[in-house]
């Protein structure tokens, strides 16, 4: 039970810089006591630092590994079976474009099962994905220079859409905050949203990869409309009256099983 409870601890430090131990004992449900215990196991452990009435975690690199591992998790069973269906449409010697999603980035963990695979480059709009490709000498690599945003990963901003304009990249695999026929795909961060549609732009065969939860939700402003895309991936969660709706607009839409 404590080590479960030291992991909810880890995970909500995660998400914050920092919490107090009344914070943590009101979303834990437990004494201030017990997390007074807890928090002074963590620090042993060096896991944690204690502060004035609460804790945080050790560094900033530790949090936002967490902060993924979090993102990751949600749908993983379902985001892994996307990955699979949308590593058969990669070939070997095709360049291929992988943004910071954590759906295309079970898509890079199907590529690297794939023995088949070879002298293909890939280029990962995200480090994570970027780490998961390393080592694999089937695959080279390029990486874009540009901003890092620290929450997702993800390379972002003026040199990044640069790159890609010296580059002829024949297929994108990118996901989606959420997906509508009114609003087309949507993300959250603006720009991300540019360099997804510069990337739009120049690469002719897109694939969308996305989990049923994302159907009929809208983040801040969209950055494909419906019919700009190659097909879709998704899962059986998706809503069948949605993915009807696609279909009669003539997208593709494979559902991975």
């Amino acid at each position: 039970m404590n080590n479960s409870r030291h992991e909810k601890i880890l995970e909500m430090l995660s998400s914050k810089e920092s919490a107090t131990v009344e914070e943590l004992s009101l979303h834990l449900n437990v004494s201030v006591v017990t997390i007074r215990s807890d928090l002074n196991t963590l620090a042993k452990r060096g896991k944690i630092i204690r502060t004035h009435g609460g804790a945080r975690l050790v560094e900033e690199r530790i949090r936002q590994e967490y902060s993924f591992q979090m993102r990751k998790s949600i749908n993983l069973y379902n985001k892994h079976k996307i990955g699979e269906a949308a590593s058969k449409f990669i070939c070997s010697e095709d360049s291929v474009l992988l943004d910071s999603s954590t759906t295309v980035l079970a898509l890079a963990h199907a590529m690297r099962k794939k023995q088949e695979l070879k002298d293909v480059t890939v280029i990962p709009t995200g480090i994570w994905t970027a780490i998961e490709l390393m080592g694999h000498s089937d695959f080279n690599v390029l990486l874009p220079g540009g901003s890092l945003r620290h929450t997702t990963g993800s390379i972002t901003g003026l040199a990044a859409s640069s790159f890609f304009n010296e580059l002829i990249i024949q297929k994108a695999f990118l996901g989606a905050c959420g997906i509508s026929i009114e609003n087309g795909f949507t993300d959250t961060h603006l720009q991300e949203i540019e360099l997804k549609k510069s990337i739009i732009s120049r690469i002719k065969e897109i694939t969308v990869l996305l989990d049923g939860s994302k159907f009929r939700q809208t983040g801040l402003a969209a950055f494909a409309e419906i019919n700009q895309v190659s097909r879709i991936i998704t899962d059986a969660t998706a809503p069948e009256k949605e993915v009807d709706k696609l279909v009669k607009l003539g997208v593709e839409v494979i559902i991975a099983k």
